[in-house]
């Protein structure tokens, strides 16, 4: 049974947490972001909510570009460290040895580690609350197809998926988790 509750708290996980990367005038950065959807299909576009004062919300006005990358479970330490300190005060790519590639069509650094990623130009940036809305035309996306089934499914028999549930912890989902199908008919 569910009862009213006046604190001012927010429930939406168990659920995904997005690596955001950006860069400008060759200085970047790393982050987690759990705020994160895809928003548009034509175009493509992703969007992610940030606290204006993080240093990755600073590169990416200035750049106009980010990053967006999903990471296997045994990367999950990965997504923790970039959520958890300041690139301000830190190079977190070499501090916890965050791999990249150059994007390739926008200047921010892909992670080699995500099975899925995309590179995004800022469209517009809308001011909600305490945290910044950034929509981001999707420009190129990654795709690591061994983690992929042939109707575009994650495969996870071969995918560990972290599902971040809160405090800075982590479950898996993969393979031997219950798969409930429901095909509804009219």
């Amino acid at each position: 049974m569910h009862k009213p509750i006046d604190d001012p708290q927010f429930y939406s996980y168990p659920g995904m947490v997005a690596v955001v990367t950006s860069r400008h005038e060759g200085v970047q950065n790393v982050m987690a972001s759990g705020w994160h959807t895809y928003i548009g299909s034509s175009p493509g576009i992703y969007g992610i909510s940030l606290r204006k004062e993080t240093y990755s919300y600073e590169l990416i006005e200035q750049s106009g570009v980010f990053g967006v990358h999903f990471l296997p479970g045994h990367r999950s330490e990965w997504i923790q460290a970039a959520g958890s300190f300041s690139g301000r005060e830190m190079d977190k790519f070499s501090k916890f040895g965050i791999t990249y590639d150059d994007g390739l069509k926008v200047d921010v650094p892909i992670l080699t580690d995500a099975y899925y990623a995309y590179e995004c130009k800022v469209m517009d940036i809308t001011t909600y609350g305490d945290h910044e809305w950034i929509a981001g035309e999707v420009m190129q996306r990654y795709q690591a197809p061994e983690y992929f089934l042939d109707n575009g499914m994650v495969n996870l028999d071969k995918l560990q998926i972290p599902m971040y549930v809160g405090r800075s912890s982590y479950r898996i989902l993969d393979g031997s988790s219950e798969e409930k199908i429901h095909p509804f008919y009219l």
